[in-house]
């Protein structure tokens, strides 16, 4: 089968799946979850084997052509559909409503597909082209339908979002990190008081050392103010001496008599 037959008659499928599934809108139980499941391992296998396989075979084929890279944008957001159609209760309300956003999603990326990818495509490659890139493919979904469905696209949809991934754990660590720091860090009134004693200390030192030289230089000057305010007498005769003289002077004046 070629690879554009293949991909159209999966598309047919998917078509079916969610038309049986909303005509069980307010079914739940056992049988609209089988029908869930094989909706998401028909639409898991075929964007592995579009991704893998076709799309890199078309680029080959058609150069840079706009649509093969939409297309990969396309998938990742069916994808992300998928996993939130699973996380939801049947018979719920977001249950279907999640069913009827993925139903726009894939049906707009099947019309594209088919009404401008698929007429391109086969103008470029041959029909003995076209049906071993067909084999190829039936075989990769055959092995992806049998392998763990969800492990598969849980991979798939984090590999579509690695920047949002990485953005929230960065995020998360920063708090940490400032934390920590934080934590080494002494407190802040802590530090400010370490701060100022020493300051208070030499503010009482140069006090101190300012006293201490005033009260030097008043003992220095203090002799010096003193004389000039009070000069030296002259020195006396002593009162011994003067005496004796006196005795002497009457003496010799008795002698003289």
């Amino acid at each position: 089968m070629k690879a554009t037959d293949l991909l159209k008659e999966q598309h047919q499928e998917v078509d079916e799946l969610f038309e049986r599934m909303e005509r069980m809108s307010q079914a739940g139980g056992n049988e609209i979850i089988a029908l869930r499941d094989e909706l998401v391992a028909t639409l898991v296998g075929h964007a592995a084997i579009e991704e893998e396989i076709f799309y890199p075979e078309s680029r080959e084929a058609l150069g840079a052509y706009p649509l093969i890279p939409t297309s990969y944008e396309e998938h990742a957001l069916v994808h992300i559909m998928l996993q939130k159609l699973l996380s939801a209760e049947p018979g719920d309300e977001s249950f279907h409503a999640r069913l009827s956003v993925l139903k726009e999603l894939v049906q707009h990326h099947v019309q594209e597909e088919e009404q401008q990818l698929f007429p391109k495509l086969e103008g470029a490659m041959g029909a003995e082209r076209l049906e071993e890139l067909g084999d190829r493919m039936e075989a990769r979904f055959t092995q992806v339908r049998e392998g763990n469905v969800k492990a598969f696209l849980t991979q798939n949809v984090a590999k579509s979002m690695p920047a949002a991934t990485k953005g929230r754990r960065t995020r998360a660590a920063k708090p940490t990190a400032r934390k920590a720091a934080a934590a080494k860090r002494p407190p802040a009134k802590r530090a400010s008081t370490q701060r100022a004693e020493p300051a208070r200390g030499a503010q009482k030192g140069r006090r101190g050392a300012a006293a201490t030289t005033g009260r030097k230089k008043a003992a220095e000057t203090a002799p010096a103010k003193s004389g000039r305010a009070a000069p030296a007498r002259k020195p006396s005769r002593p009162a011994k001496t003067t005496r004796t003289g006196r005795k002497g002077g009457r003496s010799s004046s008795a002698s003289a008599r």
